[in-house]
C-alpha cells in the first residue's frame, strides 16, 4: 500500500529585538532565609511544583521592568519571575518556552556553531575519492582527501518540532554521483547537491513515526533508471517495516510514491542493498533479512515486489556487509534460481565473533523447498579474534579480504583464502566505522574519539586525517553492545551531565584545551563516570585539531581488561588551568579504586566506601610549555596535595583551583578546608642551579603557604573543624592582591585572604547558601553561585544583585550542582555568564538525561536583569573568550558557540569550510612571491636613494617628513602575511588596513651624534 508523501519546505526564521534591564543595588543586614538542606536528587528537583508560587528559572527576557507584566525586583532580593499556578510541570516548561518568544537581546549574539559530533555512521568516498564525507547531527561535511582541509558544510533545514531531530544517515546516490541522500530522525528525508548544497531546504516526509535507518539503490525498470530510497521505520501499531520510496521532484511527471517492503516484530536496525537493488539485507536482534527482487517489470515503486527469507544468528547482529555477484555456470541450476544472485554475507556479532555466509540467499530457498544438495550446510565459516562486539566488518574490493574493527581499537584484515591475519594495533579510540574506496586503493576509518582517516591499502599508512572535538557527548541511542549482560563500570548517582575541564590560552586566543578520555558517549538512562586522561588542543580559529597527549596514565592501546573481564579504569582530570602568560599548566587528576577492587574486604567487616576513598590517588601537575617541541612537559608533580580531613593522612580530593592573573602562582582548596599557595623556585643541584639548553634555570613548584579556614569562633554549633568538605572555591582578585575562600565547612562563611602573608584580612557571613559551587572576581565586585546568585561589592560592603533560584535548582545534589552550574567571567566587557541545567518535556525516569538542556544568561556588572537568555543543548564548558569581549561555550553535542557583541569580529570566523572563505582555487602567487616581489621593488628604489644628512637645528619633526616614503621591511610583511596556512589567514579588510598603517606610518628620525 502506497503512504502518502510530502514535499515540504522549512520555516521562516524572524529576527527579534531585546530591550534593556535595570539594576539594583541592596544591602546585606538582613540575612538570607535558609533553605532545605536535603539532596534528593534529580528527580525530586524536577518533581510537578507545588501549589505554591516557585521561583523560576528566568528573568524578564531582555524587557525593561516597567513594561506589562514584570514585575518590580524586590529591594532585598532580586527574584526571577514568578511562574504561573500549575498541577503539570509541562505547563510550567510551556510557560518558560512562551517567554523565550519575547524580544532577543540587542547587545549579544551567539555564533554559528563549529566542531559537531560525527554520527557513527559509515562515512562516505566521492567517486573520483577526491573528497570525503562525514556528518555530525546536523550538518554535513565535505574534506578534501588531498590536505585534509574542510571543502564545505552543509546544514539541512531541519524541522525543529522535535527538540532532537538530528541527521541519522546518509548514503551517496548510486544513480547521480553529485547527489546524496539524507535521513532524519523525524522521518525528513533530503536530496542534496554535495557539490553545492542545492536542495538542503527541502525535504520529503516519509513517516511520523520517524527514520532509524536508510539505503539507495539505482534500479531500471519500465526504460527509466531512478534511485529507490529503502527506510526503515517504526508502525504506529508498535512493529517495524521496510519502505522502498519513490521520491520525485516536485517539477517532475513522476508521482512520489512508496510501498512497504516488509514487517517485523523487532526493529531492523541495518539495511543494505547491493546489485542495482537486486538484493537487500536487514538484521532485526540476531535475525538476518534477506530479500531478492521478484521481478523488473514495475511501472512505478509501489508496484515493486520482494521475497524474503530469514535466517537467525546466534547472537545480536553489531555489523554486516554483503557482496553480491552474478550467478555463472548456470546449467545444474533450476531455471527459478538462475535470476538469483549469488549473495555472500559477513556478520559481526556483539560477543566478537564474524560469519562467513556463501552464497546465503539460494541455500536458504533451497534449504526450505527441500533442494539443497547433500554436503552444503547453512552453518557459516566462523572467525574469531576480537573480545567484544565488532562495531564494524566490510568485504575488500576484490573479495579476497574482510577488513574488522572494535574496541581493541586494532583494525584486522583477514585473508580468506589462507586465514592470516593482518593487524594495524595502537589506533586512538575504538573502530566505529570502515568503508572501502571505489578504486579498493583506500579505507576509510571512523573512530570513536570523534576522529576519522584514510589509510592507504597498500602501506596502512594515513594519507588523511580528520578531528573534532573529542568532548563528552550525550548518546542518541543505544549502544549495539547493550544486549550483552556485562559488568558495568562505576556511574553516578544521581545520574549527571560531566563537566569538561577547559582553558583558553592566553598566548593563542584560539587554542582551546580540553580533558578529554577514550569513552565520550554518555548514556542518557545510566551516565558512566568518564575517566579523561588526555589534554586535547582545538585550534577555534581553523576548526583543525592541533593536539592530543595522555595528562595521566592510559590503557589505550594495552590490554585494558582484568582477569575477571572488568574494564581497567583511568584516573579523570578535574581542574585544568593556565597562568597568566600561558606558558604553565595546572591540573588536578583523581582516581579511586572501584567498588569491586575493595569487595574482597567485606569479610573484615570494614566500612567498603571508606577503605575506597582512603585509597583515593590525587596528583596536583605543572606543565611548562615547550617551544622546541610544541608540546607540555610536566616539570613537577605534587602527591596528595590536600587530606580527606585536616587530622588525616589519607589522600582528599581538590576542591577547586585558580590562577593569580599578575604573577606566576596558584591556589588550590581541598576537602581539608585548607588554602594551598603554590610558587616557583629555582632548581639547585648541590648549590649549583640546573640549566637547560638554552641557558635558562630550570624551576620547581612547591607549597609556598596553607591556610587553615577551620576557625572555631567563625563556625557554627553543628560545624565541624575536622569533617571533610563537600564543596569549595577559592578565587584571585583581577591584581592578585586578595584570595577569596569559601568551602562547605564553614556554611555561608566568606574569607578575604592576603596571599603574601596568608592572614584573614576579612570575613562575611551569610553570603551564600547551603554550598558554594562557583566564586569568580570582577573588578572589586565577587560573584558567588550557590543555591542563589549573590554579586557583592566588597568596598562598599553592598549587595548588587541577589537571586534565588527555584526549588529544581535548591533540590539537586552537591555533585549536581558542582558538574551542572557554571560561571565564568569576562573581564574587558564587565559581564559575566551562568548557565543552569534545566530538564524538558521529553525526559523520563529511565532516561532522565535525554535532551538535556542548559540556561544561559549574560550578566552586566552594573544591570539586575539578564542581557541574554538563552536555552541550549547541556553545556559542559563556559570559558571568557581571551581575544575579545565574550564567551566560549561548549555543549553535549561537541559543538563550540561564541557569545559575543553584535557586529564584532569573533575568532571562529576563520573555522569555515574553504568554500565559505573563497579558497576553492589556490592562489597564482604565494605569499613568499608576493614577498619577494615586494623586496625587488624597495631594491630598485633603494638603488636610486641618496641618503640626506639632516639640518643638525631640525627636530625630526618638519612638515616635510609627511612627504618621506616610508621604508618597509620585509619582516613586517612577513609578520602580517605569514602566520599560517591560507585557511587561517584574517579577514582581507583586517591585512589591508595592517599593511596601509605600514607604509602611512613616517620613517625613523635620524639623529646627529
Amino acid at each position: 500500500m502506497a503512504s502518502a508523501l510530502k514535499r515540504k519546505r522549512g520555516a521562516v526564521e524572524v529576527s527579534e529585538t531585546p530591550k534593556r534591564a535595570k539594576s539594583i543595588k541592596t544591602s546585606t543586614n538582613d540575612p538570607l532565609q535558609k533553605l532545605s538542606s536535603t539532596n534528593a536528587g534529580w528527580e525530586a528537583a524536577f518533581s510537578p511544583p507545588t501549589k505554591t508560587k516557585e521561583l523560576a528559572t528566568t528573568n524578564g527576557i531582555n524587557r525593561h521592568e516597567s513594561e506589562p507584566g514584570i514585575r518590580s525586583p524586590s529591594p532585598e532580593v532580586l527574584d526571577f519571575e514568578d511562574l504561573p499556578e500549575q498541577d503539570q510541570w509541562a505547563q510550567e516548561q510551556a510557560y518558560i518556552r512562551s517567554k523565550l518568544q519575547t524580544p532577543k537581546s540587542k547587545i549579544w549574539a551567539l555564533s554559528e556553531s563549529i566542531g559537531g559530533r560525527m554520527i557513527n555512521v559509515d562515512p562516505v568516498f566521492s567517486v573520483d575519492e577526491k573528497y570525503f564525507i562525514v556528518a555530525s547531527r546536523t550538518a554535513l561535511h565535505v574534506y578534501a582527501t588531498s590536505n585534509s582541509l574542510l571543502v564545505r558544510s552543509i546544514k539541512p533545514k531541519i524541522n525543529g518540532a522535535k527538540l532532537d531531530t538530528r541527521i541519522i544517515t546518509y548514503c551517496l546516490s548510486p544513480t547521480r554521483s553529485n547527489i546524496i541522500w539524507v535521513a532524519c530522525s523525524d522521518g525528513a528525508i533530503y536530496s542534496i547537491d554535495w557539490t553545492s548544497g542545492a536542495g538542503a531546504d527541502q525535504w520529503w516526509g516519509i513517516s511520523s513515526t520517524g527514520c532509524v535507518h536508510m539505503t539507495v539503490a539505482s534500479m531500471k525498470s519500465a526504460g527509466r533508471r531512478r534511485d529507490v530510497v529503502f527506510t526503515t521505520e517504526m508502525r504506529k501499531d508498535g512493529r517495524w517495516r521496510v519502505t522502498a520510496n519513490e521520491l520525485a521532484q516536485p517539477d517532475s511527471a513522476i508521482q512520489t510514491v512508496a510501498r512497504t517492503i516488509y514487517t517485523s516484530q523487532n526493529q531492523i536496525s541495518f539495511l543494505k542493498t547491493a546489485k542495482e537493488g537486486s538484493a537487500i539485507v536487514g538484521a532485526a536482534g540476531n535475525k538476518i533479512v534477506l530479500g531478492r527482487l521478484k521481478s523488473t517489470e514495475y511501472d512505478t515503486v509501489d508496484k515493486i515486489k520482494y521475497e524474503f527469507r530469514v535466517f537467525e544468528s546466534t547472537d545480536s547482529i553489531s555489523s554486516m556487509d554483503i557482496k553480491v555477484s552474478e550467478r555463472s555456470g548456470t546449467d545444474d541450476v533450476k531455471k527459478s534460481m538462475k535470476r538469483t544472485p549469488v549473495v555472500d554475507l559477513v556478520v559481526g556479532d556483539v560477543r566478537g565473533a564474524i560469519f562467513l555466509h556463501n552464497d546465503l540467499l539460494a541455500n536458504l530457498i533451497r534449504s526450505q523447498d527441500g533442494s539443497l544438495p547433500p554436503g552444503i550446510s547453512l552453518a557459516p565459516r566462523k572467525l574469531h579474534w576480537h573480545r567484544q562486539a565488532v562495531h564494524t566488518v566490510k568485504w575488500s574490493l576484490d573479495g579476497n579480504y574482510i577488513i574488522s574493527g572494535g574496541t581493541e581499537t586494532v583494525l584486522v584484515l583477514w585473508q580468506l583464502d589462507t586465514g592470516k591475519q593482518q593487524f594495524l594495533p595502537h589506533m586512538s579510540a575504538t573502530i566505529q566505522n570502515v568503508v572501502v574506496s571505489p578504486s579498493g586503493s583506500s579505507y576509510g576509518v571512523q573512530l570513536a574519539d570523534n576522529s576519522a582517516m584514510i589509510l592507504s591499502t597498500a602501506e596502512l599508512t594515513p594519507t588523511t586525517n580528520i578531528a573534532g572535538i573529542q568532548a563528552n557527548v550525550l548518546s542518541t541511542g543505544e549502544s549495539v553492545e547493550s544486549t550483552v549482560l556485562r559488568l558495568r563500570d562505576e556511574s553516578w548517582k544521581p545520574p549527571l551531565i560531566q563537566r569538561i575541564p577547559a582553558a583558553i590560552n592566553p598566548a593563542s586566543p584560539s587554542h582551546l584545551l580540553l580533558a578529554v578520555g577514550q569513552t565520550q558517549e554518555i548514556d542518557p538512562s545510566d551516565p558512566l563516570v568518564l575517566s579523561s586522561p588526555f589534554l586535547q588542543t582545538y585550534d577555534l580559529g581553523s576548526g583543525h585539531n592541533i593536539s592530543r597527549q595522555a595528562l595521566t596514565r592510559s590503557n589505550v592501546t594495552n590490554v585494558n581488561a582484568t582477569p575477571s573481564a572488568h574494564r581497567l579504569s583511568e584516573p579523570r582530570v578535574t581542574h585544568m588551568v593556565l597562568s597568566h602568560d600561558g606558558n604553565w599548566l595546572a591540573t588536578v587528576d583523581e582516581w579511586v579504586p572501584p567498588e569491586r577492587d575493595v569487595a574482597f574486604l567485606g569479610h573484615q567487616k570494614k566500612d567498603l566506601e571508606a577503605d575506597r576513598q582512603s585509597r583515593r590517588e590525587v596528583f596536583l601537575k605543572f606543565w611548562q610549555w615547550s617551544h622546541e617541541n610544541n608540546t607540555w612537559e610536566l616539570v613537577s608533580r605534587i602527591d596528595k596535595p590536600h587530606t580527606q580531613e585536616q587530622n588525616s593522612s589519607y589522600a582528599g580530593r581538590v576542591l577547586d583551583l585558580t590562577a593569580d592573573p599578575e604573577s606566576l602562582r596558584f591556589s588550590t582548596i581541598g576537602a581539608d578546608g585548607v588554602v594551598s599557595i603554590w610558587s616557583t623556585k629555582t632548581r639547585k643541584r648541590d648549590g649549583v642551579v640546573v640549566r637547560g639548553k638554552d641557558g635558562k634555570a630550570f624551576r620547581n613548584w612547591y607549597c609556598q603557604r596553607t591556610i587553615s579556614l577551620g576557625k572555631s569562633e567563625l563556625l557554627g554549633e553543628n560545624e565541624n573543624i575536622s569533617a571533610a568538605a563537600v564543596t569549595g572555591c577559592v578565587a584571585f582578585s583581577e591584581d592578585g592582591s586578595v584570595l577569596a575562600a569559601a568551602c562547605s565547612i564553614q556554611n555561608g562563611l566568606l574569607q578575604l585572604l592576603d596571599p603574601d602573608s596568608g592572614v584573614v584580612r576579612q570575613s562575611h557571613t551569610g553570603l551564600f547558601e547551603g554550598h558554594i559551587a562557583k566564586m569568580e572576581f570582577m573588578g572589586q565586585d565577587l560573584i558567588m553561585l550557590s543555591d542563589q546568585l549573590l554579586v557583592f561589592d566588597l568596598v562598599s560592603n553592598e549587595t548588587r544583585l541577589k537571586t534565588r533560584f527555584s526549588s529544581n535548582i535548591q533540590q539537586l545534589s552537591d555533585v549536581q550542582k558542582r558538574e551542572m552550574m557554571h560561571l565564568s567571567v569576562d573581564h574587558k566587557s564587565r559581564t559575566f555568564a551562568l548557565a543552569l541545567p534545566v530538564r524538558n518535556s521529553e525526559e523520563t525516569y529511565e532516561k532522565p538525561l535525554i535532551c538535556r538542556e542548559s540556561e544561559l544568561f549574560i550578566f552586566h556588572q552594573d544591570e539586575a536583569e539578564p542581557q541574554l537568555h538563552e536555552i541550549s543543548s547541556a553545556i559542559t564548558a563556559l570559558l571568557p573568550a581571551a581575544d575579545s569581549e565574550g564567551f566560549v561555550v561548549l555543549d553535549t553535542a561537541a559543538e563550540v558557540r561564541i557569545v559575543h557583541k553584535k557586529g564584532s569580529q569573533i575568532i571562529t570566523t576563520l573555522a569555515q569550510s574553504t568554500e565559505a572563505l573563497h579558497l576553492e582555487h589556490e592562489a597564482t602567487e604565494s605569499v613568499g612571491e608576493l614577498l619577494r616581489l615586494v623586496d625587488d621593488e624597495n631594491d630598485e628604489e633603494m638603488d636610486d636613494y641618496e641618503p640626506i644628512t639632516p639640518d643638525p637645528t631640525l627636530d625630526g619633526n618638519d612638515e616635510n617628513d609627511e612627504n618621506d616614503a616610508p621604508v618597509v621591511s620585509q619582516q613586517a610583511l612577513t609578520e602580517i602575511f605569514d602566520i599560517g596556512p591560507s585557511f587561517a589567514l584574517p579577514p582581507l579588510e583586517e591585512m589591508f588596513y595592517q599593511v596601509a598603517g605600514l607604509f602611512s606610518s613616517k620613517p625613523l628620525t635620524q639623529k646627529m651624534s
